[in-house]
């Protein structure tokens, strides 16, 4: 029963919002009394904590499996990008936007969590972009790790650029575009021309 209520708890705040959703409406969508949600989840905070780290925890799940997957380094950030959209898609923005508005110590303390984990994922995907040599040979890998990491997050976590999910699939685009051409080698850039219609790079 833990598990059907994160489970049904986590898609009810990704999809209408953390604020709104009580767990009167939880219990409701389940068929299930308020007092059994109780039972295993002392106070809506802890359930909201919960759901968010199940949620990002899912994320970094499927990151990994595409970096596990070991995709030439340019494609791996296309495949990653299509995760955030589908991720940060207008379906789901209600449940972002309020758990950073409405749960700012949980949002913080999640990204804090997967700060680590993400700059090591690019890390090792500029690494073996250099090793193929799709990137250039001359790079500060760490100051690449920390500025793509940082525009990214500001990306994601500036309304101006993510009111809508197409909003952020055409900045986070244009960003990605920069990022590769700016680091990458000739044969880098011509293979990402390649990918770019495969896809969608400029999709709106």
């Amino acid at each position: 029963m833990v598990d059907k209520i994160l489970d049904k708890a986590s898609e009810l705040f990704m999809n209408i919002g953390f604020k709104v959703v009580t767990m009167d409406d939880i219990a409701s969508s389940m068929g299930i009394s308020k007092k059994t949600i109780y039972q295993h989840y002392e106070n809506k905070n802890i359930l909201v904590e919960k759901c968010a780290e199940k949620i990002a925890s899912k994320i970094l799940e499927e990151i990994d499996q595409i970096y596990f997957e070991k995709n030439n380094p340019i494609e791996e950030l296309l495949l990653i990008r299509d995760r955030f959209a589908h991720f940060f898609s207008d379906e789901k923005k209600a449940g972002i936007q309020q758990l950073k508005k409405y749960y700012p110590e949980i949002h913080f303390k999640l990204k804090n969590k997967q700060q680590v984990k993400v700059q090591s994922c690019i890390y090792s995907n500029i690494e073996r972009g250099i090793n193929l040599e799709l990137y250039r040979n001359d790079l500060d890998i760490d100051f690449i790790v920390k500025l793509h990491h940082n525009a990214m997050a500001y990306i994601m976590d500036n309304d101006d650029y993510n009111t809508t999910g197409k909003n952020f699939i055409k900045y986070q685009n244009e960003y990605l575009e920069y990022h590769i051409r700016a680091i990458g080698t000739l044969k880098g850039i011509e293979l990402l021309k390649n990918l770019k219609l495969k896809y969608k790079l400029h999709e709106e």
